[in-house]
């Protein structure tokens, strides 16, 4: 029986052995991932360290909040495709009527008036 239990240690030793190199195999993986990962981010954002992981902080906190008064995913996907759609640099989204506003009130600046004689 002796031999026996000698060589079960053995196995498990060697089971032992496997698992801690499969671990530390996998434990590269998740690290080269995380890397691919923060690569991708500091690309979309132009940003890296501190500045990084603040923006994604407060976006994810944004997200956070839209979702929670009900906005959807696509909804959110909408907004920021919309925000980012604005490639003139005005901020404004109405500008149609904002052009339209600045001639509204000229008809008053020709109005007679019984005070002005």
């Amino acid at each position: 029986m002796r031999g026996n239990l000698k060589d079960n240690q053995a196995k498990l030793d060697s089971y032992e052995k496997s698992i801690k190199a499969a671990l530390e195999r996998k434990r590269k993986v998740i690290m080269e991932s995380k890397q691919i990962a923060y690569d991708m981010l500091s690309e979309l954002y132009g940003l890296e360290g501190q500045a990084l992981v603040d923006t994604a902080t407060i976006e994810h906190t944004l997200i956070g909040k839209l979702t929670a008064s009900g906005m959807t995913y696509d909804k959110i996907a909408e907004l920021a495709d919309d925000s980012s759609a604005d490639t003139n640099g005005d901020e404004d989204d109405d500008s149609d009527s904002d052009d339209n506003a600045d001639y509204q009130t000229t008809f008053f600046d020709n109005k007679h008036t019984p005070y002005s004689d």
